[in-house]
């Protein structure tokens, strides 16, 4: 993986997430401490405003004894129409890598074709820190999260993701990446939402291609209750509808707020124990209740950690210096 443009999950084989996976724990545990980042300069773009992306990657670059730096837009001549382009080859001769936040929920795919575009004049590694389609940073730290839960018995458990009312918009890069690292990988993945919400067909189409490969089982709901049952863990996320636009899409959306909700009532229906997990950020009586939240079932916090843990194990085998990458020999198998 040294060196690569991280886009999306198909940036990924099933073994780089199983090594990556397994250095991140390590990393957590404290058993991995090399500096991988001596000597880089990363650079963080971000186009709309972060928590956990921002601050996750700005300590993981530190911890791993890079430095990193963040911009916005307007802080750069993109803001007087210099083109993605040239942005894109003079941050190359300055920074060791960039990662980019990128999206318009105006403009669906317009975000991701920036990154694209980014990538094709890089000559430096870009990491898609989530634009409009894809979000892989955020389920690399959600597969950590679910294989402390469940360990080697995660593809034989059942998650549930499902879509919830919120009143902010919000990408559906986090299910389209969840989609494919669950056929990646030959987990059973459940995804629920009304109708008028359904995910972007192309994606859908590359996980049941990916599945025929790895078996995984991936099954599509439009009832909230029937998905959450008996489900193993149960996963939250509100995201725009791609079939809708402006006025329609808001009605539909605020029709559904009060059956499209997890609450207890809800997970009750799930099997006993089952976790509860949200990326955030997200408000207490929209997407789910305070109980749920807050609730001992809820893993949002340990989500959150990871992100510094799965961020530092990809920086680490994307960039990987002073002669000790990971993936050699002792320290990770990437291929």
């Amino acid at each position: 993986m040294l060196g690569r443009h991280i886009l999306g999950m198909t940036d990924f084989s099933a073994d780089e997430l199983h090594t990556l996976l397994d250095l991140a724990a390590r990393m957590k545990r404290g058993e991995d401490t090399h500096p991988y980042l001596t000597g880089t300069d990363l650079g963080l773009l971000f186009h709309v405003p972060s928590t956990r992306t921002r601050v996750s990657f700005q300590v993981a670059a530190a911890q791993l004894g890079g430095r990193s730096y963040t911009y916005g837009p307007q802080e750069l001549r993109l803001a007087n129409n210099e083109t993605i382009e040239d942005t894109a080859g003079v941050l190359s001769r300055y920074l060791s890598a960039l990662v980019v936040r990128w999206y318009d929920m105006a403009d669906y795919g317009a975000g991701h074709r920036r990154l694209h575009t980014m990538a094709e004049h890089s000559s430096i590694p870009v990491i898609n820190a989530l634009d409009d389609e894809e979000h892989p940073c955020q389920v690399l730290a959600d597969l950590l999260t679910l294989r402390e839960r469940f360990g080697d018995g995660l593809p034989q458990r059942r998650i549930v993701y499902t879509w919830a009312y919120s009143s902010r918009q919000k990408t559906p890069g986090v299910l389209h990446s969840s989609l494919l690292a669950g056929a990646l990988l030959g987990h059973h993945v459940t995804f629920a939402h009304p109708p008028g919400f359904d995910l972007d067909e192309r994606y859908v189409k590359e996980a049941h291609a990916l599945a025929a490969s790895s078996g995984a089982r991936l099954d599509f709901c439009d009832d909230i209750e029937e998905a959450v049952r008996g489900a193993d863990a149960v996963y939250v996320q509100s995201w725009k509808s791609l079939q809708l636009t402006g006025q329609h899409e808001w009605q539909a959306r605020t029709r559904l707020a009060d059956r499209w909700r997890v609450t207890e009532p809800l997970m009750a229906l799930a099997a006993p124990g089952a976790p509860f997990l949200d990326c955030m950020p997200s408000n207490r009586g929209e997407e789910m209740d305070a109980e749920v939240k807050d609730g001992p079932r809820s893993l949002i916090f340990d989500q959150a950690e990871n992100r510094l843990h799965a961020q530092k194990a990809l920086l680490a085998m994307v960039l990987g210096s002073s002669g000790h990458t990971a993936g050699a020999s002792g320290v990770g198998g990437a291929r």
